[in-house]
């Protein structure tokens, strides 16, 4: 390999790298904050039940 294509390669790699990363972390952060949305909302119900098992 000669010595000018390493700068160009590695940019290359540190990019797919990137690209790597971004594929894997977006589903998993989608994922996590669809269960923190489901936990609050089933809280949430919960709580309304309470308050309508008090309220009487």
């Amino acid at each position: 390999m000669f010595s000018h294509e390493s700068i160009p390669l590695i940019s290359f790699f540190i990019i797919m790298l990137l690209c790597v990363l971004a594929a894997v972390l977006h589903p998993v952060h989608a994922l996590v904050s669809w269960v923190n949305r489901r936990k609050r909302r089933a809280t949430l119900k919960h709580t309304e039940q309470v308050r309508k098992l008090y309220s009487r």
